[in-house]
């Protein structure tokens, strides 16, 4: 059998992992994907900026609908099912990418406001994939974590669960890695209002890396402007637009790029490309790996103390502050636009997850504690 293939352009590998299996790829913008780009596709590949529903799918003749993403809220599940369509996506592809951008985060707030986050407690709202990926990257820096997951408390697996309410009146730093949902039994759709927002201590961090629309728009821009929470953004509430007025009070913001790693991305692929493999029962035999990179020399960094020291190496692998400037260097007329966004996107520098990357002239001190956020020293 070989099949049709419409995939989103910006997903990687996918030439190298369908093409023994396909007859036409055809690569797309994910946003702007139309029924009539599908009218011969057999099997459809997207990332979370395409709405995939009967208004995509109908009258096509797509068997199959596959999401390199850890989110589902962009796909109608219920439509599929009821046209028997299969469905997978890759939760967990990108965890790790996510986890290893908050070490990012907190290394570059570690130099810029002298955070010592790893003495600070840090409250991790939504642990699924990417929630558990950054409790374990904390865990070993010994932080005081409260963890807030009541959907993963209710069915036994997180008994040190805590109320939202408690977690927002006793973190230093607040992290959301959750889901965007209206009709579960813990929507998340507009959980940070004006009164939760008011619980958090003064100057307490708070960083999105989920879905924007989880926070609620003119409470978000009110607290940030009286400077009662400090604010790091990955996802907005208006995404893909980001208003110019918010832009300017958050400290450190990306264009949802978080899981942008070259490892997440290869894998994502590689999840899609198992389940095409396994739905139509064909045999895959394309093994595509990240390329290797050349040692840091740790020297090169060198600080006193040895914790500014691995930030100063965990910022040349990614530093978030380049993200920052991008994204205000975007804005034109007060926002920066859908399209904008969308482009910041679709061009982002290649992104390595910390443990590809080898560190070499390590004394043992720093080798510890580099050891703590994945590096692999030689």
């Amino acid at each position: 059998m070989t099949l049709r293939v419409v995939a989103d352009e910006n997903m990687p590998n996918v030439d190298a992992w369908f093409a023994p299996i396909s007859s036409t790829i055809v690569r797309k913008p994910g946003r702007s994907l139309t029924s009539s780009d599908l009218r011969d596709a057999d099997i459809l590949l997207v990332r979370s900026v395409t709405q995939v529903n009967e208004a995509l799918l109908a009258g096509t003749n797509v068997k199959f609908v596959g999401s390199a993403t850890i989110g589902t809220d962009h796909v109608d599940q219920p439509y599929l099912n009821q046209q028997k369509i299969p469905f997978h996506f890759a939760p967990g592809c990108n965890a790790q990418s996510v986890a290893d951008w908050l070490l990012s985060v907190l290394s570059r707030l570690h130099l810029d406001a002298d955070l010592d986050w790893w003495n600070k407690t840090i409250a991790i709202i939504g642990v699924g994939n990417v929630g558990r990926k950054v409790v374990a990257s904390l865990n070993r820096f010994g932080c005081n974590l409260l963890l807030c997951d009541p959907l993963k408390h209710e069915q036994g697996l997180l008994p040190e669960h805590c109320d939202l309410n408690t977690v927002l009146k006793s973190a230093d730093v607040v992290c959301f890695h959750t889901p965007h949902t209206r009709t579960s039994d813990y929507p998340t759709h507009g959980l940070l209002d004006a009164d939760r927002l008011s619980l958090m201590k003064p100057g307490a961090w708070l960083i999105n890396a989920g879905r924007g629309p989880v926070f609620q728009y003119q409470p978000l821009l009110e607290a940030a402007r009286a400077g009662s929470v400090n604010l790091v953004l990955d996802v907005w509430p208006n995404e893909p637009s980001v208003e110019q007025e918010l832009l300017d009070h958050v400290h450190l913001a990306s264009p949802h790029v978080a899981g942008y790693s070259l490892e997440g991305k290869y894998k994502g692929t590689e999840m899609l490309a198992q389940a095409v493999s396994s739905e139509f029962h064909l045999n895959l035999t394309a093994q595509v790996a990240p390329p290797k990179i050349v040692p840091i020399d740790a020297q090169l960094y060198r600080q006193e103390d040895v914790r500014r020291w691995a930030s100063e190496l965990v910022l040349h692998v990614y530093d978030p502050a380049r993200d920052t400037v991008a994204l205000r260097a975007s804005v034109l007329n007060g926002v920066v636009s859908a399209a904008t966004f969308d482009e910041l996107r679709k061009h982002y520098p290649e992104r390595r997850e910390l443990a590809s990357v080898p560190v070499i002239n390590v004394d043992s001190e720093l080798e510890a504690w580099l050891a703590r956020f994945g590096f692999v020293c030689q």
